[in-house]
């Protein structure tokens, strides 16, 4: 009897042992299950999405002359090329203060036949449509100006097949902006600007939800040198490199439409110099001081001499040259913002360096009426073994009427391959 008590108890701790085992296998199987219903955290795509110069934007003599305005550098429409602009007071301001402001738009549909290469990649873009703003404000006291400038692009971009409404497509928004502060030395002959240079993007749908914003700063730093007497100019600006990470906010995914989005966007650096020349009966004027600055250095009463005071309808040179070199630096790890129309895997941009030289010409046809202008620049392109694309520019200003101040009409137009620019302002006759 005892062996057989003895060789059932350790048969009941066997069976035991079977159960137990039992119970692990389904919670280790309940276990995989769970952990393959719960995917992990969706990260953003390693690259990073390349924040195009883009076209050629700013006022209409800007564009006319080709964008060649780094070493021009007035009032509030030079803003966005040269900082330096804030401080560079005009030859006929008599007030210590003054105020500028300059607004340009670009809309460009994308319908049928009209479509066009924007992006300068040799084929049409894929965009179902793009519009671009820039903006700047300036404000002047004697010596020193502060001002604020902001370009914005906007494009957006079919997130399915059949595009059918605005729930389909994702609205892409890009940011360069700066807010800076400039003064002027001597005889307003040296003016030195720091900005605070940012750049950032926005992904969303059109109907609407969430903001995926990116960003991040750098310094600017721009020069302009404008000897008294002298019939030219020179100046010189930096843009730094930008990388904007994405700023993720509590339960955030970087997807859109079921498109996984970037961890971060890029801005490439930019050195741009430029310089212009006053040619013709009283070039040497180009550079002469405003009343208020001769009136400024006579109360200051230091060491430097104060230049006689000229008529303010003195002529200037009939014509003027400007001519510019932007060098656009490379980054890494870059692709294109048409990623979004393509889901096949998109080539690197960016990866060189490549510079845009410009030139633009302004010849006063008719004096105080009449000023015709022309200009050509080649536009590079980011990528990979795209030539550059030239471009053609051109326009005229006419004086209308005075009343408070003396207004004007400005024409410009800017043509290239898959490429057409023509705009018409309103302002001041200067």
């Amino acid at each position: 009897m005892s062996p057989s008590r003895s060789v059932a108890r350790p048969a009941g701790r066997g069976g035991g042992g079977v159960k137990a085992f039992g119970c692990a296998l389904v919670l280790g199987a309940t276990s995989a299950a769970w952990a393959q219903e719960t995917p992990p955290p969706l990260e953003p795509r390693p690259e990073r999405l390349y924040l195009n110069p883009g076209a050629l934007l700013g006022s209409a003599r800007m564009v006319a002359m080709g964008g060649a305005y780094v070493g021009i550098a007035e009032g509030a429409a030079g803003l966005p090329s040269n900082l330096a602009s804030l401080a560079h007071r005009g030859p006929a301001l008599e007030k210590d203060w003054d105020l500028g402001v300059t607004l340009s738009w670009l809309d460009l549909p994308f319908t049928g036949s009209r479509k066009r290469d924007v992006d300068n990649d040799g084929q049409p873009d894929e965009s179902h449509d793009s519009r671009q703003l820039l903006g700047g404000l300036l404000l002047q006291y004697k010596r020193f100006g502060i001002g604020f400038a902001m370009r914005n692009s906007v494009v957006s971009y079919c997130a399915t097949a059949a595009c059918a409404g605005p729930g389909e497509r994702i609205r892409v928004s890009l940011t360069q902006s700066v807010l800076a502060g400039a003064m002027s030395f001597g005889q307003d002959d040296f003016i030195l600007a720091l900005g605070i240079y940012a750049a950032q993007a926005s992904f969303r749908l059109d109907s609407g939800g969430t903001d995926l914003r990116y960003g991040d700063t750098g310094v600017a730093v721009d020069i302009l040198y404008r000897p008294h007497g002298r019939p030219w100019r020179m100046g010189v600006t930096v843009r730094p490199e930008v990388v904007g990470d994405w700023r993720r906010e509590p339960k955030q995914l970087p997807e859109l439409a079921g498109r996984t989005l970037f961890g971060a966007v890029v801005s490439p650096a930019v050195l741009s110099v430029g310089a212009s020349w006053r040619l013709g009966e009283g070039a040497e004027r180009y550079n002469r001081l405003s009343p208020a600055a001769r009136r400024q250095l006579l109360v200051e009463g230091d060491a430097l001499p104060v230049p006689e005071a000229e008529p303010l309808d003195a002529p200037a040179g009939r014509w003027l040259i400007s001519a510019q070199v932007d060098l656009i630096s490379s980054v890494d790890n870059a692709v294109p913002a048409r990623t979004f129309a393509s889901t096949a895997d998109e080539a690197m941009v960016g990866k060189g360096t490549s510079f845009a030289p410009r030139i633009g010409v302004e010849h006063d046809t008719v004096p105080g009426m009449i000023r015709l202008r022309a200009g050509a620049y080649a536009e590079p392109s980011p990528f990979d073994k795209r030539p550059a694309r030239p471009h053609v520019t051109g326009g005229f200003e006419v004086f209308v009427f005075r009343y408070w101040e003396d207004w004007s009409v400005t024409a410009s137009f800017d043509l290239a391959r898959r490429y057409t620019n023509v705009g018409l302002s309103v302002g001041f006759w200067r």
